[in-house]
């Protein structure tokens, strides 16, 4: 013990401590009271109760407080987009805009302007779950009879014939144009839009399900046509991708 006590002498104390005699510092009971008698209290010893300190822990809140209200859940909105079809190439240069006039069959949406002016103007509301959609041609003027829609129609085709025609191709048109003048299949509610503005077709089967439809410029005529996704034969056609322009 009493070579564990000296141990923890620092300063004075161990100076002190080296100056005792040999068997003053390895005996406990002759150590102890030296120790006592260099370093001990001039006063009475401490109490227990004066030497404990007492720490009160603070009495409780009288009142709780309420939790944060949680946040209100808000769906999303449908995000209203006005702008133009830009036709891009696979490289990402320019091909073009969708536009309406210079086809040889009224309300087909086939050619392309080089620039804005000349473009379609649509606007649309995108489904936030991902549905189909439908897009609306804006007409300058605008027209204050009717608003028309941009469609999707099979040329030639009959009610769901374009099924089995395997190389049939399909078309932008205006709906009013080409429903009211012509026995195509045709749907308006078929367009999808990528989180990077890329336009595609989900044209609806018989069966429930649809059908993927992709951009595509005919090289003989510079037509713009849309494509089954799982076709193999794209010969005389060039694939490329319509982005929307957004305005203001």
């Amino acid at each position: 013990m009493a070579l564990f006590a000296s141990s923890y002498l620092i300063g004075d104390a161990l100076y002190w401590y080296e100056g005792l005699e040999e068997d003053v510092q390895n005996d406990w009971s002759r150590l102890r009271p030296a120790l006592l008698a260099r370093f001990g209290r001039s006063g009475p010893p401490p109490t227990a109760a004066s030497s404990t300190p007492v720490i009160s822990a603070p009495a409780p809140p009288t009142t709780i407080p309420t939790p944060a209200a949680a946040p209100p859940t808000t769906r999303p909105r449908p995000l209203v987009r006005k702008g133009r079809l830009k036709v891009l190439n696979a490289d990402g240069s320019l091909c073009g805009y969708s536009a309406e006039s210079g086809d040889l069959v009224d309300g087909m949406c086939r050619t392309l302007s080089t620039g804005p002016d000349g473009a379609l103007l649509i606007s649309f509301i995108a489904s936030p779950s991902g549905e189909p959609f439908e897009i609306q041609i804006l007409d300058d003027p605008p027209n204050t009879r009717a608003t028309d829609r941009l469609a999707v129609c099979w040329g030639g085709l009959a009610q769901n014939r374009w099924q089995s025609e395997v190389t049939s191709v399909a078309s932008s048109c205006r709906f009013s144009s080409i429903a009211s003048s012509k026995n195509w299949d045709i749907k308006k509610k078929v367009w999808a839009i990528s989180n990077s503005g890329e336009l595609s077709v989900d044209y609806p089967k018989p069966d429930g399900g649809t059908e993927g439809l992709q951009p595509f410029i005919r090289q003989s005529a510079n037509y713009l046509y849309w494509l089954r996704s799982s076709r193999s034969n794209t010969r005389g056609f060039n694939p490329v991708r319509i982005v929307v322009e957004d305005v203001v």
